[in-house]
């Protein structure tokens, strides 16, 4: 990452986690409303987190806390102007904007921020505009619509959500290495969906960097009362499980003790222990299922058989001898015939990738899946054992 006034912005991976640390000049704010609305307390407090080692600030002139009262574009900016101002030539890590408006968004970048941080839950192709000129990075979060439905498939919505501003942002110009995706912890979802989000979260990474903000929120609160400036140890429990889920970033509160647990926390989880590579193999799983472009495929069903090779990780398995420490086939097998009889395609490579997915989803155990799907029956006039295809998918893909 680069400093304050930086341009050609990209986000780091894989090193180890930074901490964003948060700092609201907003009188509203849901857990430090009015304490750093003076914009020398704010220059103050951003130095002090730089100092404790935060790796980027995120300032933010509008609350997004539920029920905020929406502030235009034109105050958000006069409440940003003083404190990057007297930041400029004092701050040497990268300055984040949280902005829902494209216009303030210009605005930061322009005077030295190097990140929009954008809660809109929605692709702008202004704001991708705005990002593109200055060459900035954007973090992309989902359920920031606040009319968004909790559908009860958090993980789903989400890992859609992810592909399909991917592809939008990539259309607009954008590179990859610019693009920082955030779940969205406390927007658009029960706390159920949160607890969920944060518990599977490796099934969310993409090759985009990926961050987590948890800090005092609801989901801490409802899990053990208190009020949000008590929230901290539950924000470094909630924090500690984004790491080892794969997060690249953390947005925190209290950054001194946000630091400390994501260096813990890497130690722990990024420092990868010794693995002991194998695959789980099962041949020849026989499925009667719907697929084919052919109305007869259609109504009648054929059997489809299924080879699949799984890349697992033995070493718990090799240490405990338990099958809770591995991937049990039988109910791979369960879970390969799921997916191939609950929908019916008209392609096998779309059942077969349909299939994959489901291991992926289902064993966290799993790192890598091959997976043939064969047709014995295929229409066609020609002799031929059967037709196949084979699709081969990794959790980092």
């Amino acid at each position: 990452m680069h400093t304050f006034e930086g341009k050609n912005f990209h986000f780091d991976l894989g090193a180890r986690t930074y901490v964003m640390g948060i700092l609201n000049v907003t009188p509203d704010s849901f857990s430090d409303g009015g304490k750093y609305a003076d914009p020398d307390a704010a220059v103050q407090h951003a130095l002090q987190m730089q100092a404790m080692g935060a790796d980027i600030v995120d300032i933010g002139a509008e609350s997004t806390r539920p029920g905020h009262t929406p502030v235009p574009y034109t105050e958000e900016i006069e409440r940003l102007k003083p404190v990057l101002q007297r930041l400029c030539g004092k701050l040497t890590v990268p300055v984040s904007v949280d902005t829902l408006h494209p216009e303030t968004a210009d605005w930061a970048l322009g005077a030295g921020a190097a990140i929009v941080n954008d809660v809109t839950g929605v692709f702008s192709a202004e704001m991708a505009q705005v990002v593109k000129k200055h060459d900035a990075g954007w973090i992309v979060c989902h359920g920031g619509d606040a009319d968004a439905v909790d559908t009860g498939a958090p993980l789903e919505d989400v890992r859609v959500f992810f592909a399909d501003m991917t592809r939008k942002c990539i259309a607009a110009g954008l590179k990859k290495e610019q693009l920082c995706m955030d779940p969205g912890i406390g927007f658009g979802k029960s706390r159920t969906g949160d607890y969920a989000v944060l518990r599977d979260l490796h099934l969310l990474k993409t090759d985009c960097a990926l961050l987590v903000g948890a800090s005092r929120k609801r989901l801490i609160g409802e899990a053990s009362p208190s009020a949000p400036a008590e929230r901290m140890a539950g924000t470094v429990a909630c924090h500690t499980a984004a790491v080892a889920g794969g997060a690249d970033i953390l947005r925190v509160h209290d950054v001194f003790e946000g630091v400390q647990a994501a260096r813990v926390a890497d130690a722990l989880y990024r420092k990868n222990a010794k693995k002991q590579m194998g695959k789980i193999l099962l041949s020849d799983l026989r499925v009667f299922a719907y697929h084919g472009v052919n109305v007869e495929e259609k109504q009648f069903g054929q059997s489809f058989f299924a080879d699949v090779e799984m890349t697992v990780d033995f070493a718990a398995a090799v240490q405990g001898d338990d099958i809770e420490s591995t991937v049990s086939y039988a109910q791979v097998a369960k879970t390969l015939q799921k997916a191939l009889t609950q929908e019916s395609f008209d392609l096998i490579e779309k059942a077969a990738d349909a299939a994959a997915t489901a291991v992926l989803c289902a064993y966290p155990a799993v790192e890598k899946v091959r997976l043939r799907l064969k047709k014995p029956d295929a229409p066609m006039k020609a002799e031929c054992a059967y037709a196949a295809v084979e699709v081969e998918k990794e959790r980092s893909a």
